[in-house]
């Protein structure tokens, strides 16, 4: 079992303060980042003496509104720093299971996809489901007593107990949360992974396809009474785990029928855009034409976001996706000219 100071290596502080910087290197002037690098070597001394002391403490996350409007919630830089040396030290100790593909070294989203497009040439029924506001549900106390099984060390288990029972400060108030976890952190998929374990588990010994990235479910099988016992599986391991299964992103039934899974539809055995993950990307091109309404180079603009966009779509993808997605009665074509999707050419 490692120790405290593996948590602290030169060499891991090193590889967690290079990535902290890159993730941040767009961040405005006052943004504490620039301090830290200004005062790096004071601060690296400090800081892997409070770790190994056990008197280092989180501060409170930081509300902030992007320019899209989006709000997120912002750890400091040296706590940034610290979470991404945990999720170092827990992947060396937290198991993994490899039909749970969002954690690293096991596929990503794009390999997932082959698979499960590969499976369902040779199976009949499907069950896709995914978390409802999955980050949001997750027990505290539930989660801590998983990690207590896998992490022995009393100053690590103090870090994540924090690092759960965050404070959040905006405008001058703060509220305290004792359910969820953090989004955009380093920790989050690994948290999330072991969450879940217990069903990855449960699932993998079972005669059934089964793959699982992030909240993002999908079983597929032969027969209807395999069908109805991997349901049944999954929604007494959300039962147990306090989660709840989202409605609307919900499919059971016959595969030849269609079905979505990480933003692919799959029907007549053809690939192809799912009208959500279509949905958000003309949504995103309409914003993007109205921002670049007066920029004299709006074409040009546009025409890189779909290109980019198409890209992605194509990218380890080994069948062939179909691009013309039917969406409200309507087709997208690649060879399309460039205008805003509100206003047809």
């Amino acid at each position: 079992m490692p120790t405290v100071t593996e948590l602290i290596k030169p060499e891991k502080v090193e590889a967690a303060f290079q990535w902290l910087k890159q993730q941040r290197k767009h961040f405005p002037p006052n943004s504490d980042i620039w301090t830290l690098l200004f005062h790096w070597e004071t601060e690296k001394h400090r800081l892997i003496q409070e770790v190994l002391g056990d008197t280092f403490y989180f501060q409170p996350l930081q509300a902030v509104t992007k320019a899209n409007g989006e709000r997120l919630h912002l750890w400091s830089s040296r706590d940034s720093l610290v979470l991404k040396l945990l999720a170092y030290y827990l992947e060396e100790v937290l198991p993994k299971a490899k039909c749970c593909t969002h954690l690293k070294s096991h596929g990503g989203a794009k390999a997932t996809v082959n698979q499960v497009f590969h499976a369902a040439r040779h199976s009949r029924f499907v069950y896709r489901t995914d978390v409802k506001s999955f980050y949001d549900s997750i027990d505290h106390e539930t989660l801590l007593m998983m990690l207590e099984r896998y992490v022995q060390n009393k100053t690590v288990l103090n870090l994540l107990t924090q690092y759960l029972k965050r404070t959040v400060e905006s405008g001058g108030n703060f509220k305290s949360y004792h359910k969820g976890i953090s989004s955009g952190c380093p920790l989050s998929p690994l948290m999330g992974g072991l969450y879940l374990y217990e069903l990855d588990r449960a699932m993998s010994t079972k005669a059934v396809f089964y793959r699982r990235y992030m909240d993002d479910i999908i079983i597929l099988v032969q027969s209807r009474w395999q069908l109805r016992r991997a349901v049944r599986c999954v929604n007494t391991f959300f039962e147990r785990l306090k989660l709840k299964a989202h409605p609307d992103q919900t499919c059971i039934g016959r595969i030849d029928k269609g079905f979505d899974f990480l933003g692919y539809q799959y029907i007549d055995g053809k690939v192809t855009v799912s009208e959500r993950a279509l949905s958000h990307h003309l949504c995103r091109y309409a914003r993007l034409f109205e921002q670049k309404h007066n920029h004299p180079n709006r074409a040009a603009l546009l025409d890189a976001y779909r290109q980019r966009w198409l890209t992605w779509v194509c990218a380890g993808i080994e069948q062939t996706v179909v691009l013309i997605v039917p969406l409200n009665g309507r087709g997208v074509d690649e060879n399309a000219p460039i205008t805003s999707p509100l206003m047809p050419a």
